[in-house]
């Protein structure tokens, strides 16, 4: 069903159609060797346009079919769309310091408050969802309380062996600190609270919003192992910009974006 939905949209065929010209251009930029320069730097701000028209559908959407603020998913829809356009956000300043200012990227830096800011919009989507989909009454059940604890503690543990064992605990920086703590931590509640959803969701409109449900949860797994790599290779020093992370990262916005083009009907 959520496949038709797809098949129907003319969009989606777009944005496919985007996302294959970005891997063909990353494939030539990976057959050159080049990993430095202005080809690299525009390979990123051409395949974060993706996530500011994402961000752009899904507002739409939001509003023409589910009531936008004044409704549940409505506003689940809204807090994804601003967290593609923070995204967005943060790769523009990217692109921009590197191409105009001919400068490196600081960290903690501006960009940082669009990358960041899609922790909290996509965790409070997820909250909207699982709201829309009656956990609140699902609670009371005993499997249920053991979910809501086992969940987020495994998602816990994945971030400790897979990010945070390796961070020094340097208080003399405590941006940088809570900046190295937020986004596996923040991206491990996130994923907690879409998993959660999914498992502990009513029949809401017939069972057909679970299938969405598990989509989203696809497209921040994505996200937050993407971001995993990105750590780990810039910690190596092997980090480039147009490099393997990047081309996943363009998949993993191009995946957020069919999200949202999924809700584009009722079926």
């Amino acid at each position: 069903m959520l496949l038709k939905i797809l098949y129907r949209h003319k969009l989606t065929y777009f944005f496919l159609a985007y996302l294959l010209i970005v891997f063909l251009w990353w494939i030539k930029i990976l057959l050159t060797g080049q990993t430095e320069g202005i080809e690299n730097y525009s390979f990123n701000i051409t395949y974060g346009l993706i996530a500011l028209i994402g961000s752009v559908v899904g507002i739409f959407i939001a509003y023409k079919k589910w009531g936008g603020h004044k409704s549940v998913i409505g506003k689940g829809l809204i807090f994804l769309s601003i967290g593609l356009f923070g995204e967005w956000f943060g790769n523009a300043v990217w692109g921009y310091a590197n191409i105009i200012l001919h400068t490196e990227v600081p960290y903690p830096g501006f960009a940082d408050i669009g990358f960041f800011s899609i922790i909290p919009m996509y965790a409070f989507a997820m909250f909207h969802f699982a709201k829309a989909s009656g956990i609140k009454f699902s609670l009371f059940t005993l499997s249920s309380r053991s979910q809501v604890a086992i969940i987020p503690l495994i998602m816990i543990m994945i971030s400790w062996a897979l990010f945070l064992k390796d961070i020094p605990f340097d208080l003399s920086d405590p941006l940088k600190l809570f900046l190295d703590y937020g986004y596996p931590f923040g991206e491990a509640i996130t994923v907690s609270i879409a998993l959660l959803t999914y498992s502990l969701s009513s029949k809401i409109l017939g069972g057909k919003m679970r299938t969405r449900i598990l989509f989203i949860i696809f497209a921040l797994i994505m996200q937050y192992f993407t971001d995993y790599l990105f750590l780990y290779r810039t910690g190596l020093g092997v980090y480039y910009n147009a490099g393997f992370v990047d081309m996943m990262y363009a998949v993993s916005i191009t995946l957020m974006t069919l999200c949202l083009l999924s809700f584009n009907s009722y079926d």
